[in-house]
C-alpha cells in the first residue's frame, strides 16, 4: 500500500485537548497512540513519525487522534488562533532569570523517562532490565546521564540503531534541553 507525498508531509499538533491527555491519563490511550502523541510536535511530519515509530499504520493511528481531538494539522485555523492566543499569554521573563537554569517539569520528565522505558523494552529485550531500573529512578539531577546511557545502548542495539537519534530528540523535546 502505497501513501501519497501529501499524507507523508502533513504536520500535526497537539491541542488542549492532546496536552491535557499527556499530563493526565485520562482517555486510555492505546500505548501506541499514546507514543505517536507524545511525539507529536508539530515540527516532525507525518513521514518522520513513520521512520521514528516503524508504523505500517500510521496514517490510520494519526485520524483516530484527530477524531478524538487530541491533534490537528498545523495549519488548521484553529492551531494559528491557539499558538497566537498562547503567544500572547506567555509570560516576559526578566533577562537577569534568563542565567538560571530552569528545573524540568515533572510531567515531562515522567513521559520522558515512559517514552524511554518503552523504547528501551521494544527494542533491546530483555537485556534493557537494569536500563530501565536506571530510567524509572531518573531524577532532576542525574537525567542527563540517564539519558546518554539510554542513548548508547539504542546505538549499540541492531533494532534501534537507526531510530536512535530520533529518540533521543524526542526525549530532549519533551523535557526542553538541547
Amino acid at each position: 500500500m502505497s501513501i501519497s507525498s501529501e499524507l507523508l508531509d502533513r504536520i500535526y499538533v497537539k491541542t488542549t485537548q492532546g496536552q491535557k491527555e499527556i499530563a493526565e491519563r485520562s482517555s486510555g490511550l492505546l500505548a501506541k497512540q499514546r507514543r505517536l502523541l507524545i511525539l507529536i510536535d508539530g515540527i516532525k511530519s507525518s513521514s518522520e513519525l513513520a521512520a521514528l515509530l516503524a508504523e505500517f499504520e500510521l496514517s490510520a493511528k494519526l485520524n483516530e487522534l484527530a477524531e478524538l481531538g487530541f491533534i490537528q494539522l498545523k495549519d488548521s485555523p484553529l492551531s494559528v488562533e491557539i499558538s497566537d492566543k498562547v503567544i500572547k499569554e506567555l509570560p516576559k521573563a526578566p533577562a537577569a532569570e534568563a542565567t538560571i537554569t530552569p528545573s524540568i517539569d515533572p510531567i515531562f520528565l515522567e513521559q520522558a523517562k515512559n517514552l524511554m522505558v518503552e523504547s528501551a523494552q521494544h527494542c533491546l529485550g530483555i537485556m534493557a532490565r537494569s536500563l530501565i531500573e536506571e530510567i524509572q529512578q531518573c531524577n532532576q539531577s542525574n537525567y542527563k546521564v540517564v539519558i546518554a546511557r539510554w542513548n548508547m545502548a539504542l546505538r549499540q542495539s541492531n533494532k534501534a540503531r537507526t531510530h536512535a537519534d530520533q529518540y533521543v530528540d524526542a526525549v530532549k523535546t519533551l523535557i526542553g534541553i538541547d
